[in-house]
């Protein structure tokens, strides 16, 4: 066995550097392929069938990622769709914006208590509350 010797190990140490894979390493030398694909508007899952059926197997998901960063393409924000609103609630809105007259010969009557269930349900599971239950 040899001995110890420091400096070979800082010249060791000096000299590493990580064997990482590098990324996109695969569609690389396609990319003046995808540029030109790219230019005629063809889409991510277009692109990666025609490199698959062309010995690079590549996802969509890996054309678009390439595409965003290697290429610079400006990424989209993602559309979220309009929440549907449940039938009830979107009556009592529409209920809101209509204005309705009292008639103003009739004296006025009784004031009417508050609604008990004001405001919709919140969303969720319903929790039965025990102290309210009669045994």
């Amino acid at each position: 066995m040899s001995t110890f010797d420091p400096s070979s190990l800082r010249k060791a140490v000096a000299e590493f550097s990580p064997r990482r894979p590098q990324k996109f390493r695969d569609i690389s030398p396609a990319r003046e392929v995808i540029v030109e694909l790219r230019q005629k508007r063809a889409s991510y899952r277009s692109i990666a069938e025609l490199l698959t059926k062309h010995c690079v197997p590549i996802s969509k998901t890996a054309v678009a990622a390439y595409c965003h960063e290697v290429l610079g393409e400006i990424v989209r924000p993602r559309r979220r769709p309009n929440r549907k609103l449940p039938a009830v609630i979107s009556l009592l809105k529409g209920r809101n914006r209509t204005k309705t007259v009292p008639p103003t010969d009739v004296p006025n009557p009784q004031p009417q208590s508050a609604p008990v269930n004001a405001h919709p349900r919140p969303r969720g599971p319903r929790i039965a509350q025990v102290r309210m239950v009669n045994p």
